[in-house]
């Protein structure tokens, strides 16, 4: 069961540096532009006179560090009951 709560915890972690890091980049777009964001999204923006057109796409390097993330906290659950058990 502790290894369903930490899947659950990293998941609501990553979820919630995942949104920062888009509203960072988001707000810090001021021309036509693509980006990228350090966990993966692409946001294509297009800006004319009359209209701004925003697209976002996720790329398989946002699937990449969420794996990455929930592994390593479940590691880390892992080593400490582990280290936990033999004392």
């Amino acid at each position: 069961m502790k290894y369903w709560k930490t899947f659950t915890l990293s998941s609501l972690v990553y979820l919630i540096c995942f949104f920062l890091d888009y509203i960072v980049e988001l707000f810090s777009i001021n021309e036509t532009s693509v980006k990228t964001t350090i966990f993966g999204l692409k946001i294509v923006t297009k800006m004319t006179m009359h209209s701004l057109n925003t697209t976002f796409s996720l790329t398989w390097y946002t699937l990449l560090t969420y794996v990455i993330f929930v592994l390593l906290c479940e590691l880390a659950v892992f080593i400490f009951y582990k280290n936990k058990n033999i004392e």
